[in-house]
């Protein structure tokens, strides 16, 4: 039987834990919509601003993760800055509303009319090579710098007990 010290804390109940995602997700949102006023697209040929906002917040992710594979968070942490905040700041939908305007084809056409940056086919496969690769790039160094800074660089040692999220 585990004694208390290694077991997991009881999870919270759900109808605690939505409203804090709620929220932090109204707060993601607001500051993934200031950043779009402080730098808007309109004039861009390149969205800028949507791959920046998705770097931060991919790296954010990550550190957010790293933090969380070695210290023992209360449950409500993970989701609700991870789902709810980063979640609705990041926007990874904006990627598609970015590229999708450059593809032929009546079906985007309407989109296309209200779409603030409307990349050409190089800036195209360029932003979503920079989203895809940057992206993953941040999250792992996010874990990384997450790991470090709490004392867990490298795999895990044999016998080192573990006090991660990934229960």
């Amino acid at each position: 039987m585990p004694d208390a010290e290694t077991s997991a804390p009881a999870a919270p109940p759900l109808r605690l834990i939505v409203p804090l995602v709620a929220l932090a997700g109204a707060v993601g949102a607001l500051a993934r919509l200031t950043v779009g006023e402080l730098l808007p697209e309109q004039s861009m040929k390149f969205p800028w601003t949507t791959l920046a906002v998705n770097l931060s917040g991919s790296g954010l992710l990550g550190l957010l993760t790293g933090v969380a594979s070695v210290h023992r968070l209360p449950r409500w942490v993970v989701p609700t800055l991870g789902t709810g905040l980063l979640g609705s700041y990041t926007t990874f939908s904006l990627v598609i509303v970015a590229v999708m305007p450059a593809v032929p084809g009546a079906m985007f056409d309407e989109l296309a009319a209200q779409t603030l940056v409307n990349p050409a086919a190089p800036e195209l496969i360029a932003y979503l090579l920079i989203s895809i690769l940057g992206c993953t790039a941040a999250a792992a160094a996010g874990i990384t710098v997450g790991r470090a800074i709490f004392g867990a660089v490298g795999p895990p040692q044999p016998g080192a007990r573990r006090t991660g999220a990934a229960r």
